[in-house]
């Protein structure tokens, strides 16, 4: 085993130790609400909701099918057992 292998493989188990726990130190920090944690989640929020940009035609058509959902859902007595065989 040479040098760089070692270096490589010692880089990359530092790695995947200390990444969770700056990430648990972060989510404590934020958890505790300073200031800086409102401005560092006021500064990532539009990054975090460009991730999840949704067509507005699509968005329409998502809603008008839950609605619909939750309108069969409130419709009266549930069906007899009768009604679902036919």
């Amino acid at each position: 085993m040479d040098i760089e292998s070692f270096v490589a493989s010692l880089v990359a188990a530092v790695a995947v130790l200390l990444v969770p726990y700056l990430l648990y130190r972060v989510a404590r920090w934020a958890r505790a609400r300073t200031t800086g944690a409102y401005v560092l989640g006021a500064a990532l929020a539009p990054i975090i909701a460009a991730g999840s940009v949704v067509d507005p035609d699509s968005r329409i058509v998502n809603e008008a099918k839950q609605s619909k959902e939750h309108e069969e859902d409130d419709a009266g007595d549930p069906p007899n057992d009768d009604q679902e065989e036919r």
